[in-house]
């Protein structure tokens, strides 16, 4: 038996407006069954608009005071999320043929009929493709893949009574390509029983520090230089550095650009004497406190211990760093340069 099709034209949020041409007709026969013969007085009133969630449209969708004829099927619906328009006299001409003798029209031309439906969004897809390839063995944890779906796919519309959730039926992928194809389906949704087809791209990644700007050899790094971005497993080393606190107040041990995992040897302790300056020597011990002017011998940062001339008895010395410009003597060495 031959149905007449609705045509349907794509909408930018996939709500579309279709002309329904001659959709009633044979319809109406495979729904209702043969025509009543005898003609009753009923009368009922067109609606211009409605709105179905069946997949299919009665009677008493389309007119108001139907009775008990408004079960009647005549016509099939269009997709979930969809719209489309019929001629008011094809509708009314199907209703008569159900034995109502009046349909009051109120000038409408056409009636539209929209068809309610749920939209899966891109971010039910991708954490549904997430959770499959964790359960694959392809990632340790979903959070941490990145799934970018093809940019031709929006997302699609089942019906508005499919409350499941988004399933994936099959998949595929490609580590080394990190491409995936998959088909997904929604559980009590008869418009995507047999799947839709989703790729993509699927990336595991981590969240590591990284610098917002450029940064030169031996500068410090601020906090507000220091950034957590997620980033590709592959571009992270095995030396990352993986926390704020670690790259904050370090010095750069050679030019480093934003954006990239950074590793322990690009930073460094910032120096804090270097070569030459002339530093403030401090002999501590137990009730004694001494500082004379002193050079430094070699570069270093907080904690190093480094050579200084006492410039006063141009004796050297072997300090530790304590602050900018600042070497600290403890002990016994203290203790013999009092002393002299």
């Amino acid at each position: 038996m031959n149905l007449y099709e609705i045509s349907i034209r794509p909408h930018t949020q996939m709500i579309a407006r279709a002309a329904i041409v001659a959709m009633i007709l044979i319809g109406v026969a495979l729904f209702a069954g043969r025509a009543s013969a005898q003609v009753t007085a009923e009368k009922v009133t067109l609606r211009a608009a409605i709105t179905v969630v069946e997949p299919v449209v009665l009677l008493g969708d389309l007119a108001e005071g139907a009775g008990d004829k408004a079960a009647i099927k005549l016509f099939l619906a269009p997709a979930p999320g969809t719209t489309g328009t019929v001629q008011a006299d094809r509708v009314a001409d199907a209703i008569r043929r159900q034995g109502i003798a009046e349909v009051d029209t109120r000038g409408i031309t056409e009636v539209v009929v929209s068809r309610a439906g749920r939209r899966i969004a891109r971010e039910e897809i991708t954490q549904a493709i997430a959770n499959e390839l964790v359960h694959r063995g392809h990632a340790r944890d979903a959070s941490q893949l990145e799934i970018r779906l093809d940019s031709a796919i929006g997302g699609f519309v089942v019906e508005s009574t499919a409350g499941g959730g988004v399933r994936v039926m099959s998949i595929q992928s490609d580590p080394r390509a990190r491409r995936f194809a998959a088909k997904v389906t929604v559980d009590g949704s008869t418009t995507a029983a047999r799947g839709i087809e989703i790729t993509g791209y699927a990336e595991e990644v981590a969240a590591v520090p990284t610098l917002s700007r450029p940064v030169q050899r031996g500068e410090t790094i601020s906090p507000a230089d220091v950034i957590v971005e997620r980033l590709p497993v592959s571009m992270i080393s095995d030396d990352a550095i993986v926390s704020v606190e670690a790259v904050a107040g370090m010095a750069a041990r050679r030019a480093l650009h934003p954006g990239q995992a950074l590793r322990n040897g690009d930073v460094m302790a910032p120096i804090l004497v270097r070569r030459n300056d002339v530093v403030a020597i401090v002999f501590e011990r137990p009730g004694l406190m001494l500082s004379v002017r002193g050079r430094a011998v070699s570069n270093g940062a907080r904690g190093d211990v480094i050579a200084v001339t006492n410039l006063q008895s141009n004796r050297i010395l072997q300090a530790e760093i304590t602050g900018p410009g600042t070497v600290t003597v403890r002990g016994a060495t203290a203790k013999l340069a009092a002393a002299n």
